[in-house]
């Protein structure tokens, strides 16, 4: 407790250079602390996905695989249970909300068990085909309740009549998805499909099909995609689990490697930073120290005096940086539009743990070279400068 004070006056004998020193390192580990939580998302992500799942799309442009697929589908060797699934996207009353409901087959749940609805939820879609579940933050983010209505405006998906406004009714509110942070619509993909205009029905959109062999999801994928290569629909299959891993492949971008990336850019401006302050702050109190030398304090004791005080602003960003980090993970499904499957950013402890870790590393680094200069300081040579 001998050196708080002295700790307390180095830090307030510069009080906007403190306050603007703390400022930047919450901005830092703020930018740290989400992108730190987007990689423990992302790494959770793709190891609760599943290499039994096995998505089947159409290999050329954004045509519908068309519902007699499924038969086909069903009757290749290893494919345990296929689904069909196909979306209304459009928008809510204006264009700048944008909102999705997915079509879903009463079968659902035997490849997808993880979807927050149950059979008996199901069994009332197929019985009412303008209802519609929304998920927990869907109702919050168009104020709906059951029995409210929810029109999608869909200029790209005509209605039968003509209109491009599928008039879907509220009958209940689901729990939200992990995987969905943007929240989603359920509804039926028979009432969708009926209520198509004529031209466009039948097609079942996309298919999940659920491999009997967990350790054959990849070579069903292929062997999928082999068997329907000559027909008029010939398509793209891959597994959940390949879906995470290679997302940026496409476009060449290393996401982990990104991320890291950034992170690692914030606490280098941290350092930067800190360093710079404390060798400042060494500069200017070079008599101080040798005072307390002369006084009796030890090399040592003055050494950890200086790392205090490198630390105490790194913590503190830290710890109010992490904070921040965190509220913002907690609106984050309010800001991702409907549909995207971005998962939110874990801040979790863990996460918080290792952001004080790297604040502890780099104030450490940030006071090597200045406590160095401390340790090496002639006490004659230092009362000379004055």
């Amino acid at each position: 407790m001998k050196y708080f004070p002295l700790l307390w006056a180095a830090l307030m004998r510069r009080k906007a250079r403190l306050l603007l020193t703390v400022m930047s390192a919450i901005m830092a580990f703020t930018l740290f602390g989400m992108m730190a939580g987007f990689k423990a998302s992302l790494d959770r992500e793709i190891g609760l996905a599943r290499a039994d799942r096995i998505f089947v799309m159409p290999r050329f442009g954004f045509e519908e695989l068309p519902e007699s697929l499924k038969q086909k589908l069903t009757a290749i060797p290893g494919v345990a249970k296929v689904t069909a699934q196909n979306t209304v996207e459009g928008y809510y009353c204006d264009p700048h909300n944008p909102a999705v409901a997915m079509a879903v087959d009463p079968d659902v749940r035997g490849v997808w068990p993880e979807l927050s609805v149950s059979a008996a939820q199901l069994a009332a879609l197929s019985q009412d085909q303008t209802a519609v579940f929304l998920t927990r933050g869907y109702a919050r983010r168009f104020d709906k309740k059951v029995g409210d209505m929810f029109p999608i405006k869909a200029p790209d998906r005509q209605r039968e009549d003509g209109g491009q406004t599928w008039a879907f009714h509220v009958i209940g509110i689901i729990n939200d998805m992990h995987t969905q942070p943007g929240g989603f619509a359920l509804t039926s993909l028979k009432g969708v499909d009926q209520a198509k205009a004529e031209s466009d029905r039948y097609k079942g959109g996309i298919f999940r099909v659920l491999a009997a062999d967990p350790r054959q999801g990849e070579a069903l994928a292929r062997r999928i995609d082999r068997n329907l290569a000559n027909s008029a629909t010939p398509t793209r299959s891959f597994t959940e689990k390949s879906a995470y891993q290679n997302a940026f492949a496409g476009s060449g971008i290393d996401i982990g490697f990104l991320i890291e990336s950034i992170a690692g850019a914030g606490l280098f401006m941290i350092l930067f930073l800190v360093g710079n302050s404390i060798a400042q702050s060494v500069r200017e109190r070079s008599v101080e120290f040798a005072v307390l030398k002369t006084i009796g304090f030890s090399d040592a004791g003055i050494i950890l005096l200086v790392a205090a005080e490198a630390m105490t602003p790194c913590l503190m960003g830290a710890a109010l940086g992490t904070g921040v980090a965190a509220g913002f993970a907690s609106i984050f499904p309010r800001l991702v539009p409907p549909g995207v499957g971005v998962p939110a950013p874990a801040v979790n402890p863990a996460v918080a743990v290792y952001a004080l870790a790297a604040a502890a590393l780099v104030a450490t680094l940030a006071a090597a070279i200045p406590a160095g200069r401390i340790a090496r300081t002639d006490i004659a040579t230092a009362l000379s400068g004055r």
